[in-house]
């Protein structure tokens, strides 16, 4: 990759298979990775969780075991099963889509990406990792090698996924949420979100409306009202911008009325 910086990647191939089939695009060097050992880790400890970039959807689900309780309500929303089989974690990463499924969820995880090349290892945020449509943090010459979620998760966590189709298509808004809430105060609130820019991002606003206040009726429909206004929702075929900002400010409201602290005392 360092002597042909143009080269495309692919490993399930689910998204560039798609340009080569129906629009005819022919890359000038292609490089497989998806038999490559060094991108197939796994591994879960108090402190991280790592998972390779090479590890397909499919694979991650069982090796989780639903662990990840975020990234177990995104698996069966992510496309489908025949997809999910080939499309590597890495890969939805890498094609910097403002519309993938896993970067709203990982953004809620806090997650961080190990880029590698033949100089090295680096390791930059998630958060940080796009800066533009479908451009990011990362080099020609280097590969998405790990993804890393640190430990211990948030309690209250849940993925959004508003699409024409309940299985096998593309997101109109997607929200991951990671909320930590002691005493009935949210004391953090990590909020990831999709469709809604040019690349995923932080609900950033929000997050700072819930932080350090009780987690109240009152609250949340504050909150719901600024999650609305965050991003710069388009129009387009999937969904119009006024229909994008009214679904953020309904899912803060669902995940809500999901995790009642009344239901919450109930189930303790």
């Amino acid at each position: 990759m360092a002597d042909n910086p143009g080269a495309q990647v692919v490993a399930g191939s689910t998204d560039h298979g798609v340009e080569v089939n129906i629009r005819g695009a022919r890359a000038p060097y292609v490089v497989a990775v998806d038999r490559i050992a060094e991108l197939r880790e796994f591994s879960f400890g108090p402190d991280e969780v790592v998972v390779g970039a090479g590890l397909t959807l499919s694979e991650v689900e069982r090796l989780l075991v639903g662990r990840v309780p975020l990234l177990a309500q995104l698996f069966p929303q992510f496309a489908s099963r025949l997809i999910r089989n080939g499309a590597t974690i890495g890969g939805n990463l890498g094609t910097a889509s403002p519309i993938g499924d896993t970067p709203p969820a990982l953004l809620a995880l806090d997650a961080s990406l190990v880029l590698s090349s033949r100089n090295g290892d680096r390791v930059v945020s998630l958060a940080d990792y796009f800066t533009g449509y479908r451009t990011t943090l990362k080099e020609p010459d280097e590969l998405i090698r790990a993804v890393r979620i640190p430990m211990p998760l948030a309690p209250v966590t849940a993925f959004h996924k508003v699409a024409k189709r309940r299985f096998d298509d593309i997101s109109s808004v997607a929200v991951g949420y990671a909320l930590d809430v002691v005493d009935g105060t949210v004391v953090s609130a990590r909020i990831g979100l999709g469709g809604v820019a040019a690349t995923p991002l932080r609900a950033s606003a929000t997050e700072a409306a819930l932080t350090g206040r009780p987690r109240t009726e009152m609250t949340v429909r504050e909150a719901a009202a600024v999650m609305a206004s965050e991003g710069t929702p388009m129009d387009d075929h999937r969904a119009s911008s006024t229909y994008r900002s009214a679904m953020l400010g309904q899912s803060l409201l669902r995940l809500y009325a999901a995790h009642r602290p009344d239901r919450l005392e109930a189930s303790a």
